[in-house]
């Protein structure tokens, strides 16, 4: 009787050893997602600051994020850039407007509550290079406080407020220097 004790004592033990296995030997995911002359790393998504889907696995929902904002950025750089010039970005952190809210059973799924509360957020590196050689590259760390202010325009577009945070900013602080050269 003392042995079948011992062997069900020593499964349970086994099992939870293998749950608390540590994140340091977890491998680091990156996604890459490009657009003409734009590339974008997507630097350990797994910890932003919020990226979390509401209705879709979270597996398929990041992959269709980065190829959303990359495409909605490209389309300002791509008809900019030259074809010798390129812009890489590091994306080290996101922060989607709004916050998930649990539904408590209401519905299947939880809803994402957009206010001036939770405004969009994201931090990057960059670098513009012509011919192989940087021209510019920096840090930012972008953040919309008034982004539900003014006339709100009637879009289906995704992520519309994480997408003008990019094209503002590369209007801002991109466009006017290859606009000199």
């Amino acid at each position: 009787m003392k042995y079948p004790f011992s062997l069900l004592t020593l499964i349970f033990m086994a099992i939870l050893t293998g749950c608390t296995s540590t994140a340091e030997n977890a491998p680091v995911d990156n996604y890459i997602t490009h657009d003409g002359n734009l590339a974008i790393i997507w630097k350990d998504p797994n910890q932003y600051t919020d990226i979390e889907s509401t209705i879709w696995l979270q597996s398929k929902f990041t992959p269709y994020l980065f190829t959303e904002l990359t495409e909605e950025l490209g389309k300002q750089v791509n008809p900019v850039l030259g074809k010798d010039q390129k812009l890489d970005i590091m994306v080290t952190n996101l922060d989607l407007a709004g916050d998930v809210q649990p539904t408590f059973g209401a519905s299947a799924d939880d809803i994402r509550v957009v206010s001036e509360l939770y405004p969009p957020k994201i931090n990057f590196d960059y670098s513009l290079s012509q011919n192989g050689k940087v021209i510019k590259s920096g840090s930012e760390k972008l953040q919309n406080m008034s982004f539900l202010f003014g006339i709100q325009p009637i879009t289906s577009q995704p992520f519309a407020y994480e997408s003008d945070l990019l094209k503002k900013w590369f209007k801002k602080e991109i466009k006017p220097d290859l606009i000199k050269r």
